[in-house]
């Protein structure tokens, strides 16, 4: 049935810990394909942006565990742990200034409107 629909099972697993066989990913070759680029788009775009690589247990690895890129493609029941980049590799990246630029302006927005709606309901 998962062949023939073109799912893919992919169980995630969280450094020193079991993998998760309980509640997999499912990923679609159609939609957005079965890559671990895919599988991060699926979880979380922050853990995309923040990718360092991904250990992959499985048919599609080599060897097990196997250190893999973004575009490594994922088999059925393979399962992956995806190491984020740490916060002094973060800071390394060109767009770092820029990302963090980003957030200070969305979050100093969202205080100053909430300020400005507080000062609205006063003056009624």
């Amino acid at each position: 049935l998962w062949e023939y629909l073109g799912l893919t099972r992919i169980y995630t697993k969280r450094k020193g810990q079991q993998p998760d066989l309980n509640e997999p990913v499912v990923l679609s070759a159609i939609r957005k394909g079965t890559t671990v680029k895919a599988l991060c788009q699926n979880v979380s775009s922050q853990m995309l942006r923040d990718f360092n690589f991904a250990m992959v247990w499985g048919k599609s690895s080599k060897h097990s565990p196997q250190r893999c890129g973004v575009n490594h493609p994922l088999e059925d029941e393979d399962v992956v742990q995806v190491v984020t980049k740490t916060n002094a590799q973060q800071r390394q990246d060109k767009n770092y200034g820029a990302m963090v630029q980003g957030f200070s302006d969305k979050y100093h927005k969202k205080k100053f409107d909430a300020k400005k709606k507080k000062q609205g309901k006063l003056r009624r």
